[in-house]
């Protein structure tokens, strides 16, 4: 992602989770990516506040500081491109 202010998709809320809390902590981006795991994109329809999702992982700390910089992401970047609205954007019909 070369642009931190305009995440496009999941890899990249990821990417910037992971570059806001490497810039606050010792610890590599990678170290990072590690713990925040995938980010899932969410139909919007059923979660109206954001809809992507982590699952972190690491000690309570770790899990703490990642819940918090989701949510300060959160806050400015609430949505990604679900799944199904990419397939037709690439012109995909999207049903299975």
């Amino acid at each position: 992602m070369a642009n931190h202010d305009d995440p496009e998709n999941t890899d990249d809320i990821r990417e910037l989770l992971a570059h806001l809390l490497a810039g606050v902590t010792r610890k590599p981006k990678t170290h990072w990516k590690r713990l925040i795991g995938e980010v899932t994109a969410l139909p919007i329809v059923f979660n109206p506040r954001s809809n992507w999702r982590i699952d972190p992982k690491g000690t309570l700390e770790e899990i703490e500081a990642i819940e918090k910089a989701a949510e300060i992401v959160r806050q400015a970047h609430p949505y990604v491109p679900s799944p199904k609205t990419l397939s037709q954007l690439d012109g995909r019909s999207g049903v299975a």
